[in-house]
């Protein structure tokens, strides 16, 4: 798919813009909620002082691949679920474009919707799904410390379940990069900002999508050290 081509590309850019920003960071942990093939991790292998990679992917076939390609590497440690704001069952929608697989209602009044899925050939009434396992950051890394650990949550629209499912462990993170959607094609997208300034954190980077259809925002925990501004 061209499409999927072209968002390869970008996003490899994209990643690596973050990345370079990073370097500098105060931390040597990293989470990636929402791995998909592995572009983002791809990036942050560059970043030497990292000693444990948690990556989170719930597409079954996507999982495999990244099994095979990142198998090597034993400071990257593979989950095949999603996280959530419980952990339960849940249905997870697979697009034509897997990276916008989604657990997240749809607004089918969205415009922007009706235009991405036209773009990407995606069929919202005949579109595939199925069930898989949610899990959530506080029952997870209940006896593992979170502390100089970096969170990079990509999840199309379900960004603020997963923040949800860390409340008790929110305090420990000590950087948190979420997506932020500038569209309406999702009901669940939640408060992310409120949640996090709430807990402490300020925003400290945007990195803006070469497409400009939405952007990266990288939040700091009060008080942590070593931020280039």
């Amino acid at each position: 798919m061209f499409i999927d081509t072209f968002f390869t590309i970008i996003s490899k850019f994209h990643h690596n813009r973050i990345s370079l920003y990073s370097k500098n960071l105060d931390f040597n942990n990293l989470i990636d909620i929402g791995t998909h093939r592995g572009e983002f991790i791809e990036s942050f292998l560059k970043i030497k002082k990292i000693k444990r990679f948690y990556c989170f992917e719930p597409q079954k076939k996507i999982y495999d691949k990244l099994n095979k390609k990142f198998k090597r590497f034993n400071k990257i440690k593979l989950y095949n679920y999603a996280l959530g704001d419980i952990c339960s069952n849940r249905k997870i929608k697979i697009n034509n474009l897997t990276s916008t697989s989604t657990l997240s209602k749809f607004n089918h009044n969205s415009k922007y919707l009706k235009l991405k899925n036209f773009l990407t050939g995606n069929d919202l009434r005949n579109q595939k799904s199925y069930i898989i396992k949610q899990k959530t950051i506080d029952r997870l890394f209940e006896k593992v410390s979170l502390k100089k650990t970096f969170m990079k949550i990509d999840v199309e629209g379900y960004e603020y379940k997963v923040l949800v499912g860390a409340k008790k462990k929110i305090n420990q993170l000590t950087y948190v990069l979420v997506e932020n959607q500038f569209f309406n094609h999702y009901k669940y997208y939640g408060n992310v900002k409120k949640f996090l300034l709430q807990n402490g954190f300020e925003v400290v980077k945007n990195f803006y999508f070469p497409t400009f259809h939405y952007k990266d925002v990288l939040y700091k925990k009060k008080g942590s050290k070593n931020c280039p501004f």
